[in-house]
């Protein structure tokens, strides 16, 4: 079993992440997205604002691919994907270890918990969000 508290990176923020449950049993804390503010435009003149919860944009993609899976099997290779490259902010793991952390349970529903907190976490429509600049 591997030790959640010894993997943690030096920079590791509890503040700003929220907790799931993975297949081994022991919560991992994954990093929340942050609230990124844009202002709106017509003919050239601010007119307003528009909120979006980020983790940036080299996560946006991953996310629209989830949103496409229509199979078990992609639905896991995806829902995996994002969960180690969340994970792998916070703690030190190497694919080894992401080997045991990303597993379902054949004919067992709940088994799949995790990859629907993972994605819900994610997408901003599970869990609690980050309002910090993004920037760390």
């Amino acid at each position: 079993m591997l030790d959640e508290s010894a993997r943690r990176r030096p920079d590791f923020d509890a503040l700003h992440a929220t907790w799931i449950t993975l297949a081994d049993g022991t919560p991992w804390a994954f990093p929340k997205p942050w609230l990124q503010i844009h202002a709106t435009f017509e003919g050239g003149r601010a007119v307003g604002t528009l909120p979006m919860l980020t983790y940036g944009p080299e996560l946006e993609e991953l996310i629209e691919a989830i949103e496409g899976c229509c199979d078990n099997e992609a639905l896991l290779v995806g829902a995996a994907t994002l969960g180690a490259y969340l994970l792998r902010r916070n703690y030190d793991l190497d694919d080894r270890d992401l080997d045991r952390l990303f597993a379902v349970r054949a004919g067992e529903p709940s088994s799949w918990q995790w990859a629907r907190e993972v994605i819900g976490v994610a997408t901003g429509t599970a869990g609690t969000r980050s309002f910090r600049d993004g920037s760390g």
